[in-house]
């Protein structure tokens, strides 16, 4: 299961904002000529047309908050809270390079890595991919506003103030209700579209942005606990995500992990194929998570074909045996858009040093962080070794069967061992991912195991690969592709 980082001041941001207060007014103090200013921030609202209040709180700054400010030059400006923590109004501190001020633009939060073009593009920009649960509100990390003003050339004395905007919010809220507590809960784009993670942002006029995701954006948005080793309790909660459109819907779950001798149990709702259009500023209300309402439960089951380990009866991501799931780099716990070099966790751009699984550090075994059955299914599940996936491929433990279940390609497994003959498991075809393309979807199945290759290839780790008249391990594909998880109980 993934570490979940304690983000306590942050969270106390976060208990006291909510989308009420979605624009604000800057005011810098004097004239833009180079030099240090103070800037008022006062709460304002965006509009009532797109209102998307929890309570109609205010926001309520608090130490150590700051905003990006861009000033005529295009220089990233840091402006730090001085005074006003715990207040709505407050004054920000920090130093503009002016050189030709024909426009401001400004960034909350602030964010060193932003970059600005001549076009009003901002990129250099990210989403959480791993949000805090505050009840009632959102992750103020994620609460990420815009603003532009194209006056600043109209100044015409050096104790005029300048108004940036209003701030305009560049997400789009999904809400959910909980009627008990949970580890996790997320919510997933089923076409592979980038909904969190890096995203550059064009601001028109008004100070509104068109929202682009990075070709290395997560397909995934999770809410976790602010504190390591607690529970999300049950409330009302929102999680940011860029907007656009959905074209195949999307899927949120509630996730519970057991301890060691018990599974992992979820709560979802999905549309499949549906095209789903998610605007900024705009709350999507998934309604209260219960049996219910529409949602679905499932909790990962096996089945004990005698060997030394049980085999999950489906993949990660799918929720019975014939469904695919998803695909994952070896070594990474999310699915995503783009499976090349370039974007795999432990190689970046090359694909030849490696950051983690070389031979500094000696592993070949993947740990249990980087094991995408433990972070999506709990500690008592894990990715098999070659060994356990040689073990189920021995004709004389296993009965390997070409078939076809609810319409899906694919191999029943059965056991041939003694007091095991009426188990079995269904391994549906599954193709795999790489760069941003999809192969082998209707006729064969990729699925990794948890050992790295050994010796000179340390591209790649041990896989099953399996068609219509054959199935055998195979040690040839890079670790950046997508193949897919059948977890194992030991």
């Amino acid at each position: 299961m993934k570490k979940f980082k304690s983000y306590s001041s942050m969270a106390a941001v976060c208990a006291m904002l909510t989308l009420a207060s979605c624009g604000n007014d800057i005011e810098l103090a004097q004239a833009p000529v180079k030099g240090e200013y103070k800037v008022t921030f006062t709460a304002s609202q965006e509009g009532s047309a797109t209102r998307t209040a929890v309570d109609g709180s205010n926001v309520v700054w608090q130490t150590g908050d700051a905003i990006s400010v861009f000033d005529g030059g295009n220089n990233n400006c840091m402006f730090e809270l001085a005074t006003g923590a715990g207040a709505t109004v407050g004054e920000f501190v920090g130093t503009i390079q002016t050189l030709d001020p024909k426009s401001y633009c400004a960034v909350y939060p602030a964010m060193e890595s932003a970059t600005i073009d001549s076009d009003y593009g901002i990129s250099g920009l990210s989403l959480p991919i791993e949000q805090v649960a505050t009840s009632g509100s959102f992750d103020p990390r994620a609460a990420i506003m815009t603003a532009r003003n194209d006056n600043a050339d109209k100044i015409t004395s050096t104790t005029e103030d300048l108004t940036l905007g209003e701030f305009k919010h560049v997400c789009a809220f999904v809400k959910v209700t909980t009627t008990e507590e949970y580890d996790k809960i997320t919510f997933t784009a089923n076409g592979g579209e980038g909904i969190a993670g890096g995203f550059t942002v064009t601001l028109d006029e008004n100070g509104i942005s068109t929202v682009t995701p990075t070709a290395d954006a997560s397909t995934t948005v999770s809410l976790v606990p602010a504190i390591e080793g607690t529970k999300i309790a049950a409330g009302t909660y929102l999680i940011a995500i860029l907007p656009g459109t959905l074209e195949h819907g999307f899927t949120m779950e509630c996730i519970t992990f057991g301890d060691a001798d018990s599974q992992m149990s979820e709560i979802y709702r999905t549309y499949n194929g549906n095209t789903s259009v998610f605007s900024r500023h705009n709350v999507v209300n998934m309604g209260t998570a219960s049996a219910t309402n529409g949602w679905t439960t499932f909790t990962p089951t096996y089945v004990d074909l005698g060997l030394s380990v049980k085999w999950a009866t489906c993949n990660v991501g799918a929720t019975k045996p014939e469904d695919k799931g998803n695909h994952f780099a070896w070594g990474e716990t999310q699915p995503k858009d783009d499976y090349s070099w370039s974007t795999y966790e432990y190689a970046p751009e090359t694909g030849s040093t490696f950051t983690k699984y070389n031979a500094t550090d000696g592993k070949t075994v993947l740990d249990a962080t980087d094991d995408a059955a433990t972070a999506n299914w709990g500690s008592a599940w894990r990715m098999p070794t070659k060994a356990e996936m040689e073990e189920l491929l021995n004709t004389e433990n296993c009965k390997w069967e070409w078939t076809s279940q609810d319409n899906v390609l694919g191999y029943l497994v059965t056991s041939k061992i003694e007091n095991y003959t009426n188990n079995s498991i269904f391994l549906p075809v599954t193709g795999f991912r790489y760069d941003t393309y999809l192969s082998g979807a209707s006729s064969n199945g990729y699925y990794w195991s948890a050992s790295l290759v050994n010796g000179v290839n340390q591209k790649s780790a041990w896989s099953v690969k399996f068609g219509s008249n054959f199935a055998y391990v195979i040690t040839y594909y890079r670790n950046s592709n997508g193949f897919s998880v059948r977890p194992v109980l030991p």
